[in-house]
């Protein structure tokens, strides 16, 4: 635990637990959630908006319905939560950050590292105009466990998921399922 929270001070992650007002008290009605979590950035009190999500390799339309929605959502000061993948998630983030909106991305790994790898500079924007969020201590590579657990945690702080192009078996409908 020491070791734990020596690093997280080290690289600036921040910790909520569920007692505190920044922790979404949402997840709260939910079984088998997490009593902490990891954050770098703004963490609001009790964060909850809107998902955005959908497929990886989307078409220009999606990605135009994407844009659309974001905007119109941080134009009018709600929240866009997502999970930093490629394709949808991506356009969900950087359109919002574009239009001067509070960003949420949940991921499936430590706050620490950025996954996919090109996501870097987008990253470091959501970082500085919203939040990202893991359950996961940092250090913790992304798996395939960990990225529907991401999901449920993204359906849990949204009022309303916009499904945006998913597969039959995507993460993007086991978040609408959560």
């Amino acid at each position: 635990c020491k070791k734990i929270l020596d690093e997280c001070e080290k690289q600036g992650i921040s910790i909520t637990t569920y007692e505190e007002k920044k922790f979404p008290s949402i997840i709260d009605k939910y079984s088998g959630m997490p009593i902490l979590l990891y954050y770098k950035g703004n963490l609001y009190d009790n964060i909850s908006g809107v998902a955005i999500v959908g497929s990886r390799r989307c078409s220009d339309y999606g990605k135009h319905v994407t844009v659309e929605a974001a905007t119109f959502l941080a134009k009018n000061k709600i929240p866009v939560i997502s999970g930093m993948a490629k394709g949808i998630d991506s356009y969900a983030h950087t359109a919002c950050i574009k239009s001067q909106g509070y960003t949420v991305a949940f991921v499936g790994c430590g706050v620490d590292i950025c996954y996919p790898k090109e996501h870097t500079e987008l990253m470091k924007k959501i970082i500085n105009n919203g939040v990202v969020i893991s359950e996961y201590p940092p250090g913790t590579m992304p798996s395939r466990q960990s990225f529907p657990k991401r999901n449920r945690l993204i359906s849990a702080c949204s009022e309303k998921i916009l499904v945006v192009e998913a597969g039959e078996n995507s993460g993007a409908l086991i978040t609408a399922k959560y």
